[in-house]
């Protein structure tokens, strides 16, 4: 049996980034030639990575990037949280917030393509499937952010005022009550006819008094619409008052957010 150089597979594994295992292989397949060794594990991660791409990814991180006038939200997908923590997998996501920074580029069809090269080598080398799954940007002043420390939500929001610590505050307060809209006026007029439907539909059959059930449907509507809506909600921090009248009291408004939650929009890739 061919005697393996040891320097050789280290040689081969520092530039490939393959494992021991699959780096004697190539030597042994290859006759020890390291450029043939190069060209065959790079045919073997790419075939690897074939086959992984129908696994579904429901692990990943959430990672966010702010400058003084441009916010990021990006959500990577792995099969497990083990290798969400893997060196490689948040290199690559730097890398893809590096490109984006530098080129202005948020349009996450054109980023999957430019990176779609070394998403399948990272594939092939960590024998999970990865995918881009959503990318969020704010352009403006006032940016502010929240991660969660698991990585497993974010917030960006803009407001209308540079204060950091309390646009963390409501960054932490949307990631934890999750609203939909920032506002009653927000709300797609079909979202609020759609809920005074399912309301009718329930109360109806109590063959209550029609005025009784109009202010019944009213009061369920406008709790639905409480929930929802950002300026509306309790505060977290201070559940005597509404986001809205915390603001206030601090002359801010907010005039955009986007939240993400891990795994609340899985694509089949």
């Amino acid at each position: 049996m061919l005697k393996i150089n040891i320097k050789k597979i280290k040689e081969l594994r520092d530039i490939t980034g393959a494992g021991i295992t699959e780096c004697k292989k190539a030597l042994i397949k290859t006759k020890q030639d390291l450029n043939l060794a190069i060209d065959y594990i790079r045919k073997y991660l790419k075939l690897q990575s074939i086959k992984k791409l129908k696994n579904i990814t429901k692990e990943g991180l959430i990672t966010d990037y702010v400058t003084k006038d441009f916010g990021i939200l990006l959500e990577i997908n792995c099969q497990t949280d083990f290798i969400t923590k893997s060196k490689k997998v948040i290199n690559f996501t730097k890398d893809i917030i590096k490109y984006i920074t530098q080129n202005k580029q948020t349009d996450i069809n054109i980023i999957r393509k430019i990176f779609n090269k070394k998403r399948m080598e990272l594939i092939g080398l960590l024998k999970e499937n990865i995918f881009i799954n959503r990318l969020g940007f704010i352009k403006g002043e006032f940016i502010g952010k929240y991660i969660h420390h698991n990585k497993r939500l974010g917030v960006i929001i803009q407001s209308n005022i540079n204060n950091k610590l309390l646009m963390k505050q409501i960054a932490m307060h949307i990631a934890m009550l999750k609203p939909d809209y920032i506002n009653t006026q927000d709300i797609p007029i079909d979202i609020i006819d759609h809920e005074y439907k399912i309301q009718k539909n329930i109360i109806i059959k109590t063959n209550k008094p029609q005025i009784i059930i109009d202010k019944i449907v009213e009061g369920r509507v406008k709790k639905f619409i409480n929930n929802i809506t950002l300026y509306n909600q309790k505060f977290l921090l201070d559940n005597n008052k509404t986001v809205k009248k915390y603001l206030n009291e601090n002359n801010m408004k907010i005039l955009k957010f986007i939240c993400f939650e891990l795994g609340s929009n899985i694509i089949k890739n």
